[in-house]
């Protein structure tokens, strides 16, 4: 019996010392173990020195995770709330599915996230076939109200895979080929949307530049999108210092069903929010998209799929969004959509985020 209870006061002992290790400064070495300019080594940090000194507790806004849960997942990349954690070291190429929802729509789930593939350059570039029948069914769109020209532009519409097409407007079987193409893409959403901001009294500046082009001419690989468009984003911002608001649109790779929903008795393309948190200012551009996504679900409930971050293990993880605090990625609809369901959410999207802009600009101007 003496035995036992000895035994017993041992482990106890022990738990207490490793606890003891792991609230202690000296456990800061689990940041070795972690990219420096994470937002989660930022948040593990100040989890050790609230542990230590409860006044910092004050600056903790996330919601509080155990610092010993965080440890582990940053050791160990294994998340005990996630079960696909503990075998994305097993299953080759499984951890590109480990992108973490923060708000999930209706219909959202781990199957259906925004997916990063990589064409063939080849593929990227060559020439398919317009469906001209599609474009000479296309609602037109209702021609430009004369407004005042904006004092300023504030922002900035670019495209970083701007070839992304759409199966209704291109020949060809569906799955025999990716939909894209060098004029009928996703940068006429872009433009729809920019149209309507003007309309609205905001100065929005569009970017048609083809990306895949430049991608061609310098030999370069499809994930390389992201640093030619990043070379665009500081041209603009180094030309005009009013840029405040930075938006890339693409279209996401997911079937109709997933990419659709009825307003009103029209359709429309869902809009998903992609956020890369690969970067000190994470924090700052996820609630700017909470922010917009919110105003969406109060509006148009169905239209947004939600919000989702990705590391630099399952995409590109910054997305350019280091670059200014309001920057977002919107996946809008999926290649089976039409161009009038896109510009239908364009539409709606333009009306919310002018809501959002000038009761900010109110803000800002205290």
């Amino acid at each position: 019996m003496r035995i036992v209870i000895k035994q017993i006061f041992f482990l106890i002992s022990l738990i207490s010392i490793i606890t003891t290790m792991i609230t202690s400064q000296s456990n800061l070495f689990f940041l070795s173990f972690i990219d420096k300019d994470s937002d989660k080594s930022s948040k593990l940090f100040f989890r050790m020195l609230s542990a230590e000194n409860h006044y910092f507790r004050q600056n903790i806004t996330w919601e509080e995770e155990s610092l010993l849960l965080m440890a582990l997942k940053a050791v160990t990349n294994i998340n005990i709330k996630d079960v696909r954690s503990f075998i994305f070291d097993e299953i080759p190429g499984l951890y590109i599915h480990s992108s973490e929802i923060i708000i999930a729509g209706e219909g959202t789930d781990f199957t259906n996230l925004p997916m990063e593939s990589a064409p063939p350059l080849e593929e990227l570039l060559k020439d398919q076939e317009i469906n001209e029948e599609s474009l000479e069914h296309l609602k037109p769109n209702d021609p430009p109200k004369q407004v005042p020209a904006p004092d300023k532009y504030t922002v900035f519409i670019y495209h970083t895979h701007n070839r992304e097409s759409f199966y209704p407007h291109i020949r060809g079987e569906k799955g025999e080929t990716s939909p894209f193409h060098k004029d009928i893409n996703i940068t006429l959403v872009g433009q729809r949307f920019a149209e309507k901001l003007k309309e609205k009294g905001i100065g929005a500046i569009v970017d048609t530049t083809d990306i895949g082009a430049i991608l061609g001419e310098r030999n370069l690989h499809y994930r390389h999108s992201y640093s030619v468009s990043r070379e665009v984003v500081q041209e603009a911002m180094a030309t005009n210092q009013d840029l405040r608001y930075f938006i890339d649109f693409h279209r996401d790779a997911a079937r109709r069903q997933t990419t659709t929903t009825t307003i009103n008795g029209e359709t429309y393309a869902k809009i998903f929010f992609v956020l890369g948190e690969s970067h000190p200012h994470y924090s700052r551009n996820e609630q700017f998209a909470m922010d917009f996504n919110q105003r969406i679900k109060e509006k148009y409930p169905n239209l947004t799929r939600g919000i989702v971050r990705k590391s630099k293990q399952d995409g590109n993880g910054v997305y350019n969004q280091d670059l200014s605090p309001n920057s977002i990625l919107i996946e809008i609809g999926g290649p089976e959509n039409t161009l009038d369901e896109l510009y239908r959410t364009a539409d709606l999207l333009a009306e919310i985020f002018a809501e959002y802009y000038w009761e900010d600009a109110v803000e800002v101007s205290k």
